[in-house]
């Protein structure tokens, strides 16, 4: 008896020695530094065993948001390097990463770009449908009365980027051609680039891109320095502007 007793004073603090090692908290990344990707750059890792886990990234520290173990942080690109802190808090136990968001190039001056952008939908009859000409930095999303949603990225009073998003099915109608055609080509002129070379280039690319499931992108187009990427979905596709 006293023996058994022995070995289960030895035993049970090994025991819990053990389930404190496995329960001790981690934090990691998967790069030190990061490059846009549409509109944002995604800061990736997973962390494990925390209370509280942030980031902070231009003096504004937010929630980090875990999906088994894991996190995808979407940080707006702007015109300057950008540092991204992330912290893990455990108790009095305190674990950080600092990551870098590269810089990117901006494609226009916001409010020179909404009020262009204006100007033309009213000589078009258009009124309702006009650009906020005050943005705060950060993606903010313009809903037309057609029911498309445009996405602008806008940091420091710069137009970092554009992305939008459209249905198969709409591109299969005359209405949602012409909606998208007109959007496309309005915004392509604003930027500089060759509006009817890009649309006669994307049409080509998504003639079939509905029956390709296997296919998630599309071959990039440039025009006059502003580019122009295509993610696929199997109901949508996504396009995003830049100049990066």
């Amino acid at each position: 008896m006293k023996k058994l007793k022995y070995m289960l004073l030895m035993v049970i603090p090994v025991f819990f020695l053990l389930l404190t090692g496995c329960s001790k908290m981690s934090l990691s990344t998967t790069k030190k530094v990061y490059q846009a990707d549409g509109l944002v750059a995604v800061v990736q890792g997973k962390a494990a065993n925390y209370q509280k886990l942030t980031y902070t990234v231009n003096g504004q520290t937010k929630k980090v948001v875990m999906d088994e173990g894991h996190f995808n942080i979407s940080v707006p690109v702007a015109t300057t390097d950008q540092n991204v802190r992330i912290k893990a808090v455990n108790g009095q136990k305190t674990e950080t990463k600092l990551v870098k968001v590269k810089k990117a190039q901006a494609l226009q001056d916001y409010l020179t770009f909404a009020q262009t952008y204006n100007y033309t939908l009213l000589s078009l009859g258009q009124p309702t449908d006009q650009l906020q000409l005050i943005s705060k930095d950060g993606v903010f999303t313009h809903k037309k009365n057609d029911g498309t949603k445009w996405y602008y990225n806008v940091q420091n009073n710069q137009l970092m980027g554009i992305a939008t998003k459209f249905s198969y099915k709409d591109l299969k109608s005359k209405t949602g051609q012409k909606n998208f055609a007109t959007d496309l080509m309005i915004t392509s002129k604003l930027l500089g680039a060759d509006g009817k070379q890009v649309l006669k280039d994307f049409s080509k690319q998504t003639k079939n891109a509905g029956k390709n499931s296997t296919k998630t992108s599309m071959s990039q187009i440039t025009s006059k320095g502003i580019n122009y990427n295509i993610n696929l979905t199997t109901k949508e596709f996504y396009l995003y502007i830049t100049k990066y």
